[in-house]
């Protein structure tokens, strides 16, 4: 099964002679590429379920102040099809991915918190996305899908926009940049490898720039962020089978900590490093208090409020030393942003070619 422009096509395939044994016929119209990752937002199992969403892949979003309790503090800037921000480190700039990558492009744009103004910032053609500050704000990394590929490529570029892009790393599938250590020596990045799943992968910023591993095992370790000393790393992985948030040292040295207790994504730290913001597993904001010494000490974990409908893992971020966030939130409301999947159960008994 796969997309041809927005239909879902399927076409019979020989497993073992690795060969197609019949003509392509279409499945469902309208299915866009996921906006979360930027593959076809479909998925098929063994035993004959197809599950797809019909409809653009971005809808209309807005950046919305909130505070720990939950009030709305208003709104920065104008709705858009927003599908992810960073805050710069003086918090007066979000850099957000805007576009609708159907047509397979998106780019980042640099918005102003306290003016309200709007600028692009890249301009190649295809999927630019996960932008990363650098720690002193001077210039961002972000990675490029080009259009038709699926292996993307790392950039840095000044964030005033004057310079040229400079080409850090042929970063492979899913090669995306999470975050940029303290002091600036190095980008942690995430790839997809087919025995490994989800790596993690430190890229220094100087010299030769030869990527070294971070976390490499059978399962899926992502959403990496640098700790404000730079000493440890929050990271999410399912090796226990749900995605929890875990804290290990840099470099790893094999003892982790659990985080997170009932499923966890998106860890994000406050900036004197005392709390560990993540979303749960029913998409409550949590915050767990932290200390970080020679070992990670952790408290009990509190939700803080309700995390509205999520497009992207970078959908939210602490500003003000945890007290206020800037959440990328549906406009108009969560119910009014809300998109349906479809299931259909032996589709391929149901539906014949034509």
């Amino acid at each position: 099964m796969f997309r041809r422009e927005n239909t879902l096509m399927a076409q019979p395939f020989d497993a073992r002679a690795l060969k197609l044994t019949g003509e392509m016929f279409p499945v469902a119209e309208q299915v866009p590429n996921s906006a979360n990752n930027g593959f076809g937002a479909f998925s098929v199992s063994e035993n004959g379920i197809l599950a797809f969403r019909s409809g653009g892949a971005a809808s209309n979003r807005e950046l919305v102040w909130i505070d720990r309790t939950g009030k709305r503090l208003g709104s920065a800037g104008k709705p858009g099809a927003f599908l992810g921000l960073a805050v710069s480190p003086d918090e007066k700039t979000a850099a957000v991915r805007l576009g609708v990558v159907d047509g397979g492009q998106s780019d980042i744009w640099l918005q102003d918190l306290a003016r309200g103004v709007i600028s692009r910032f890249t301009f190649r053609p295809g999927i630019n996305r996960n932008p990363v500050w650098s720690p002193d704000g001077s210039s961002l990394v972000f990675s490029l899908q080009s259009s038709g590929g699926y292996s993307t490529d790392i950039y840095r570029k000044p964030a005033g926009g004057n310079g040229q892009e400079e080409l850090l790393i042929h970063a492979g599938i899913n090669g995306f940049p999470l975050d940029w250590s303290p002091d600036g020596k190095w980008i942690v990045y995430q790839q997809t490898k087919q025995k490994t799943a989800f790596d993690l992968w430190l890229l220094p910023v100087s010299g030769a720039r030869t990527p070294v591993p971070y976390l490499q095992n059978p399962f899926d370790e992502n959403e990496a962020r640098f700790s404000p000393d730079g000493r440890w790393m929050a990271y999410v992985s399912n090796e226990s089978g749900l995605s929890q948030i875990y804290v290990q040292s840099v470099p790893p040295s094999g003892t982790k900590y659990q985080i997170s207790a009932a499923g966890g994504v998106a860890p994000h730290w406050r900036r004197d490093g005392k709390e560990l913001f993540y979303v749960s597993a029913d998409q409550k904001l949590m915050a767990a208090p932290i200390n970080l010494g020679a070992m990670v000490e952790v408290g009990a974990p509190q939700a803080l409020f309700t995390i509205p409908q999520m497009l992207a893992t970078s959908f939210y971020a602490p500003v003000q030393n945890g007290q206020r966030f800037l959440v990328n939130s549906p406009a108009g409301g969560d119910a009014a942003a809300a998109q349906s999947i479809t299931i259909v159960t032996n589709w391929d008994r149901s539906l014949t070619p034509h």
